[in-house]
């Protein structure tokens, strides 16, 4: 396995971890952001098969763009919506 492949794949679990792990508290719910949060699983989780079965990822930008939404994630608590906003909105 190479070293893009493991920052792939521990990038992957870590966004995977902090997704499932978020609790909205009273936020309210919507379902675009919840659509939004699925499909991110999913696709992570389709990364860290593919590093599994080939040893690297496919494209060698998703071990730079990886790590770096799995960093913003972390920093915004987890909230996907955060991440989401459009710049323009306070």
């Amino acid at each position: 396995m190479t070293v893009s492949g493991i920052v792939t794949l521990i990038a992957a679990l870590v966004i995977i971890l902090r997704l499932i792990t978020y609790r909205r508290g009273g936020s309210r719910y919507r379902p675009g952001i919840g659509v939004a949060a699925w499909a991110s699983i999913a696709a992570c989780a389709v990364a860290i098969a593919e590093v599994l079965a080939t040893g690297a990822p496919r494209v060698g930008w998703l071990a730079i763009l990886l790590p770096a939404f799995a960093v913003m994630l972390l920093l915004a608590g987890g909230n996907l919506a955060h991440l989401l906003r459009p710049p323009w909105r306070f």
